[in-house]
C-alpha cells in the first residue's frame, strides 16, 4: 500500500521503560512490535497537510508552521490528535491536521496560549490519510481540549464512519502495519 510521503513523517514511541537489561513487554509475534510497558500510545506525527503535495513549490504560500498553518487560496489548518484503541495492550495517537474555517483558526490562535484554551472546541474536515484506513470520508470532526499542553484530540462526529473509528477497539496489526518498520527501527525497548 502507498501513502504517500506522509509515511515517513516524525515516528516515536511515546516512551521506554528499562527492565534489568530486557525488554519488560515482549514484542508481539504477530507484527514484532513491543506495546508500551505503561500503556501510553504509541505517537505518529504526519508533518503537513496532505494538500501540500498537490501544490507546486513554486506556487505554494503559507503562514505559520506547526501547530497552525494557513495556505493562501486553500485554507487554513490546526495540529490535532487523533486517537485510535488498539487491541492487546496497544494505542496510537495520530498526530494529523484539521482544516478549519477562518473564524475557527482565528479563535483557536487567540486562544492557544490562554485559560480559554481549556474550553476550545472547533469543527473541521481532517487533512491527512491515515493508513490502514487511507482517505477518510469528507465530514466533519469535532476536536477538544483534553490536557491545556496539547493540542486538541478529536473527539466526536455525526458521520458513521468517525464514531467508529474513535469508539472501536482496531486489530493493532493492521493499524500499525504501516509504520511496522519505523516503529522496529527505535532500539528495542531495555536496551
Amino acid at each position: 500500500m502507498t501513502t504517500g510521503k506522509s509515511i515517513n513523517s516524525n515516528v516515536s514511541r511515546s516512551g521506554r521503560v528499562k527492565g534489568g537489561g530486557k525488554a519488560s513487554v515482549e514484542p508481539c509475534a504477530c507484527c514484532g512490535i513491543a506495546p508500551d510497558p505503561r500503556g501510553r500510545p504509541f505517537s505518529i506525527t504526519f508533518e503537513q497537510p496532505d494538500v501540500i503535495d498537490q501544490i507546486h513549490p513554486n506556487l505554494l504560500d503559507t503562514w505559520g508552521g506547526d501547530p497552525f498553518l494557513a495556505i493562501k487560496t486553500v485554507g487554513f489548518f490546526i495540529r490535532v490528535i487523533l486517537p485510535i484503541k488498539l487491541n492487546d495492550g496497544f494505542a496510537v495517537d495520530f498526530g494529523t491536521w484539521l482544516e478549519i474555517d477562518n473564524e475557527d483558526f482565528r479563535t483557536a490562535w487567540q486562544a492557544w496560549n490562554f485559560p480559554e484554551y481549556k474550553d476550545l472546541a472547533i469543527e473541521g474536515y481532517l487533512a491527512n490519510a491515515v493508513a490502514p484506513f487511507d482517505k477518510f470520508p469528507h465530514a466533519v470532526v469535532k476536536v477538544t481540549v483534553r490536557e491545556p499542553e496539547q493540542v486538541p484530540y478529536v473527539t466526536s462526529s455525526d458521520n458513521e464512519f468517525f464514531t467508529r473509528l474513535l469508539t472501536d477497539t482496531w486489530p493493532h496489526a493492521s493499524v500499525l502495519a504501516p509504520y511496522g518498520d519505523l516503529l522496529k527501527s527505535e532500539p528495542p525497548l531495555g536496551d
